[in-house]
C-alpha cells in the first residue's frame, strides 16, 4: 500500500472503531439503566446460548472418548429480572442443535408461560441479548418478536442487542455453572448420555437455576411453521440495528441504537435517533432469490470444501470450509476490495476459526470473475441477502 492508501484506510477504520466504541458504552448504560429502574408492569430478559454440551459416560472406552459419537445438549440460557422479586437465573436445555429462531422461540416458551404464572402482572418484556446474525439480529427473528409475545398475552416488548464481540454477562455464568456441575457428576459415576439425562440429573441436584426441558419435536414444529409462511421482508443495514420494538402484532419500529427515555411515562417508541417503521411482509422477488442461499442445522466433516459467508466484525466475508470441529469452522476467506468485490489474499492465506453462529449461509461456488481477472464477484442474489444485513 501507497502512504495515501494506507493513511485512507487507517481514517476509515478510526471512524468504524469510534463508532463501534460509542456503541458499546452506549447499550451497557441503556442495558444498566434499564435494569435498575423497572416498573412493575415490566421485566428484562438477559439471553444467550451457552456453548453446547458434550454429553458424557463416567467410564469411555478410548474408541467413544475421542470418537464423534456423543450427543450434545443445547442450553438457552437468561437472567429475568422484575421490579418485585430478586433476579431468577433459568436455563432451556434441548437435543435439538439448531440455535435459529424457531428454536429461540421454541426455548423461551416455557420462559413466557412462567412469566405470566409468577408475575400476572408484567405486559412488557425487554429482552438483551448479542446479535450474530445467524440466531436473535435478523428478520425471522423480528418476525416471531412481533407475534409470539403478543399470543401469550403481553402487550409490548423490546429486544435491545449488544455491540459485537460485546455480548457477554450474566447468562455466560449460568450456563458455566451447571456445565461444571454436570461435569462433577460423570467424575462421580453417573452417565449423562443424552441432553434430557443432562435436564433430569441437574433438575435432581436442585440447583437454584430454573430448569426446563424443550423437546427436539417442538423445535422442529416451530421451523416448520416459519416455512409455511411467506418470505419476510428483510430490513437494510439489519447488522446496525441495537434496537427493535412492537406494539402491535406484525409490527416493528427499530433504530440503530437504544432508547428508553420516556418509559417511565408508559412510552416505549419515543422517536428518538430516527425511529423507523418496518411490517414484515410478502416479498415474492426475494422469496425466489433466497432458495439459492441455505444454512444447515448442523456443520460437519461432509462440509468441507463447501463455499461460505462468514460474518467478522460487522462485515460479510466469502470463503471456503477447511475444517469442522466441535460446532467451529476454519474458513479460507477472500477479501474484499470494494463493492462485491473479493480477491484471495496473497502470499499468505487469510484462514482463520469461526463459530457456527458467525457463519450466515451456504452458498454456490463463487468464480465468477470481474472485468478484472484477479478479483472475483458473488452471483447477484447472494450478494443481495450480504447487502440486506450490513
Amino acid at each position: 500500500m501507497t502512504e495515501d492508501e494506507t493513511l485512507t484506510a487507517f481514517q476509515e477504520r478510526m471512524v468504524k472503531f469510534k463508532s463501534h466504541l460509542f456503541n458499546i458504552r452506549w447499550q451497557y448504560r441503556a442495558y444498566r439503566e434499564l435494569r435498575e429502574n423497572l416498573l412493575s408492569h415490566e421485566c428484562l430478559l438477559h439471553i444467550d446460548f451457552s456453548e453446547n454440551y458434550v454429553c458424557k459416560y463416567s467410564d469411555e472406552v478410548q474408541s467413544v472418548h475421542f470418537g464423534g459419537s456423543h450427543q450434545q445438549a443445547t442450553l438457552h440460557t437468561g437472567v429475568l429480572y422484575t421490579a418485585q422479586s430478586p433476579p431468577l437465573s433459568f436455563c432451556s436445555i434441548s437435543p435439538s442443535r439448531r440455535h435459529d429462531p424457531p428454536a429461540i422461540w421454541a426455548h423461551l416458551h416455557p420462559v413466557l408461560d412462567m412469566i405470566k404464572e409468577r408475575f400476572p402482572d408484567v405486559s412488557c418484556l425487554h429482552f438483551f441479548s448479542d446479535g450474530p446474525a445467524t440466531q436473535y439480529r435478523q428478520k425471522g427473528n423480528f418476525f416471531l418478536l412481533s407475534s409470539e409475545p403478543f399470543r401469550r398475552g403481553f402487550n409490548e416488548v423490546t429486544w435491545s442487542f449488544f455491540e459485537a464481540n460485546h455480548g457477554k454477562g450474566a447468562p455466560d455464568g449460568v450456563g458455566g455453572t451447571l456445565k461444571r456441575s454436570a461435569d462433577r457428576l460423570v467424575c462421580m459415576g453417573i452417565d449423562i448420555p443424552s441432553a434430557e439425562m443432562l435436564y433430569l440429573k441437574l433438575k435432581e441436584r436442585d440447583s437454584a437455576v430454573q430448569l426446563f426441558f424443550t423437546r427436539e419435536d417442538s423445535v422442529e414444529t416451530k421451523a416448520h411453521e416459519m416455512l409455511q409462511l411467506p418470505p419476510l421482508t428483510a430490513i437494510k443495514g439489519t447488522m446496525r440495528v441495537h434496537q427493535v420494538l412492537s406494539k402491535q402484532k406484525g409490527k416493528i419500529l427499530y433504530r440503530d441504537v437504544s432508547c428508553f427515555c420516556r418509559r417511565q411515562q408508559g412510552v416505549i417508541d419515543c422517536p428518538c435517533y430516527e425511529l423507523k417503521e418496518a411490517v414484515l411482509q410478502e416479498e415474492e422477488a426475494q422469496g425466489k432469490e433466497m432458495t439459492r442461499a441455505s444454512r444447515p442445522e448442523v456443520f460437519g466433516a461432509d462440509h468441507v470444501g463447501r463455499w461460505v459467508v462468514v460474518e467478522y466484525d460487522h462485515d460479510f466475508y466469502p470463503g471456503v470450509i477447511t475444517r469442522v470441529e466441535d460446532g467451529n469452522l476454519e474458513v479460507d476467506c477472500l477479501h474484499k476490495k470494494g463493492i462485491n468485490k473479493f480477491y484471495w489474499p496473497s502470499p499468505r492465506r487469510d484462514i482463520s476459526w469461526y463459530n457456527e453462529s458467525q457463519v450466515l449461509c451456504l452458498i454456490e461456488p463463487t468464480a465468477e470473475p470481474t472485468a478484472h481477472a484477479r478479483y472475483l464477484q458473488l452471483n447477484a442474489a447472494t450478494w443481495k441477502l450480504i447487502e440486506e444485513q450490513m
